[in-house]
């Protein structure tokens, strides 16, 4: 991976571990994003829907799984920050994709409630482990996952709720400046992300996203001439606690 394109790969990571390789058949219908939000805060799929398809036994009940995976990245800011670097850098910044996972038996079909209960704890935690290896493989470190409890979505249920913290090293960047080369030194950018299951209408609703956990700002001395040096102040403006905020609200009214 490019390092300098840093939060791309963390921007993906929710999306890689839901995704099958296929684009979705139609057999489940595709969760769905609050369309207004999306458009109001300048968010846009990107990639066609995916399908995956598991089959396994628990217990003693043979459930077939299909989840349909919806991915949402934030253009306005990648356009943003690609705009305020002079295109140094872009790439996707923060991410939310959502996950539709039909059981066959439905699950409001399972007889016993403990079944039903753990088909449900094990596809969070399967997608929980797909989460942090898609992070670490976008080239995250430090990953941490806490139990942050539940979450109130607007379908009416509490949901599972994970929040994740991690670093990426990115690599220097350099920009054109009447005709010479500026170059900013890399550093670390910490991440926030978070991962939100709930029972809902005999399947099972996966959703969160990743985003930017702090600004980025760089000063740098240039020297133009033996007589001239310039100092070149960058900040990308980069905003986490809106951020958080945007992404939650979307994960919310999933359904």
């Amino acid at each position: 991976m490019d390092r300098r394109r840093f939060l791309a790969g963390a921007a993906a990571a929710g999306v890689a571990g839901l995704a099958g390789c296929g684009t979705a058949s139609g057999t489940v219908r595709a969760p769905s994003l609050p369309a207004d939000r999306l458009e109001e805060g300048g968010w846009e799929r990107t990639r066609a829907d995916t399908e995956e398809v598991l089959s396994r036994t628990v217990a003693g009940v043979d459930v077939t799984a299909t989840a349909v995976t919806r991915v949402y990245d934030d253009a306005a800011l990648r356009a943003e920050v690609s705009e305020k670097t002079l295109g140094a850098l872009d790439a996707p910044l923060s991410n939310v994709f959502a996950s539709r996972i039909a059981f066959s038996p439905n699950l409001a079909d399972v007889p016993v409630e403990s079944a039903r209960e753990e088909l449900a704890a094990r596809a969070g935690e399967v997608a929980r482990g797909q989460f942090e290896s898609q992070l670490s493989s976008a080239g995250l470190t430090d990953i941490s996952a806490s139990d942050a409890g539940t979450l109130t979505v607007e379908t009416g249920e509490d949901a599972a709720l994970t929040e994740y913290r991690a670093a990426f090293e990115f690599d220097a960047l350099s920009f054109d400046v009447r005709g010479e080369t500026v170059t900013v030194e890399g550093g670390s950018v910490a991440v926030e992300g978070l991962l939100a299951s709930w029972i809902h209408d005999g399947g099972l609703l996966i959703a969160g996203g990743a985003y930017p956990a702090e600004n980025v700002t760089r000063a740098v001395d240039q020297e133009l001439s033996e007589a001239i040096t310039v100092t070149v102040d960058v900040d990308l403006g980069l905003t986490p606690d809106a951020y958080r905020r945007e992404v939650r609200g979307i994960v919310t009214r999933v359904e």
